[in-house]
């Protein structure tokens, strides 16, 4: 698997590192044989070998221009700092480059305003993406021809996947791992780097123009839900909120989504513990409630067979990694 990272100036390295290095764990988490016969290979490209300005002040060498690149599978814009435009005009060769390579197979991931670079190629003209949430109305204004959703955080067309945030993105990566690695390496990658993502097992986006397509109705009732994790709801609960028939709403949740609406309260409850363990220094029962659930037993019970790490386990590992640095 060759996958290119595409530098410019005021990119965003976070952009860039985490997903690198959970696309590298992946690739030696295979069977040697596997990994000597279909390496994964990183490159790092821009439009001269010059590192550009980056908003951290960080210093990143390119290893090849758009020139020089070969073909790849996997392209990944990172997001800019600020207003894109000014980028989008100093590094105008970066637009057919992008074409050329869709053409020849790539898939291409952008994050954040990063996605304007494939709004200015045309890949994007009659389908539907998503920016970052502050540059909705302004991506809108100047790309007309394209479907914003305002609601989805990562959308899918045809190999073009936009992303609003580094988050998603690396909920994106991560479904992408267990995809093209199996779900053995992907629960690995999950373990070590599911501190610093959230994630879940149901398809992490809307695919436009493919099986499953975006729904408001559900788009609501998963809002609501990500709100509400520590009251004890039901599926009728969650229908009168959406304002659907019981049966057509769980009918829709589960087409949609992936998971009965249990399932997805489920793993938004594991993830939202995920956070309470790391950042805050909360008692099991503690952690327990805020997710909705009264017994701690029972909640570490489901978070042991979530993760195959108990809460116990998880936080040491989080705190170790923090502090082993």
């Amino acid at each position: 698997m060759n996958i290119a990272f595409v530098l410019y100036p005021r990119a965003l390295i976070t952009g860039i590192s985490l997903a690198a290095e959970m696309l590298t764990s992946a690739g030696g988490l295979r069977p040697r044989h596997i990994q000597k016969s279909q390496p994964v290979t990183i490159s790092v490209v821009a439009s001269s070998l010059s590192p550009p300005e980056l908003k951290s002040g960080l210093r990143i060498q390119p290893d090849m221009t758009l020139d020089c690149a070969s073909e790849f599978d996997f392209i990944i814009l990172p997001p800019i700092w600020g207003n894109p435009v000014s980028v989008l005009k100093q590094s105008p060769a970066l637009i057919p480059w992008l074409t050329q390579q869709y053409k020849q197979g790539a898939k291409i991931i952008a994050t954040g305003t990063g996605v304007c670079w494939l709004a200015e190629t045309g890949l994007l003209d009659h389908q539907v993406a998503t920016t970052h949430w502050y540059y909705y109305d302004k991506f809108a204004a100047r790309y007309p021809q394209i479907t914003l959703n305002r609601q989805a955080s990562i959308t899918v067309a045809n190999g073009l996947y936009c992303t609003v945030s580094i988050n998603s993105q690396s909920e994106l990566i991560l479904y992408l791992i267990r995809e093209h690695f199996g779900q053995s390496v992907a629960k690995t990658v999950e373990t070590h780097f599911g501190h610093e993502i959230s994630q879940s097992d149901q398809q992490p986006f809307y695919q436009i123009g493919g099986e499953v397509q975006f729904d408001e109705s559900i788009a609501l009732a998963q809002d609501w839900l990500k709100r509400n994790l520590a009251l004890p709801v039901t599926a009728k609960d969650i229908a009168e909120q959406c304002g659907l028939p019981l049966r057509t709403f769980q009918r829709r949740f589960k087409t949609q989504v992936g998971q009965t609406p249990h399932e997805y309260l489920q793993s938004l409850r594991m993830e939202a513990a995920q956070s309470l363990l790391r950042d805050f220094g909360l008692s099991l029962q503690d952690v327990a409630e805020q997710v909705g659930y009264r017994d701690a037993h029972h909640f570490s019970t489901r978070f042991q067979k979530q993760f195959s790490l108990s809460p116990a386990q998880y936080r040491n590992m989080v705190k170790a990694k923090i502090y082993q640095a």
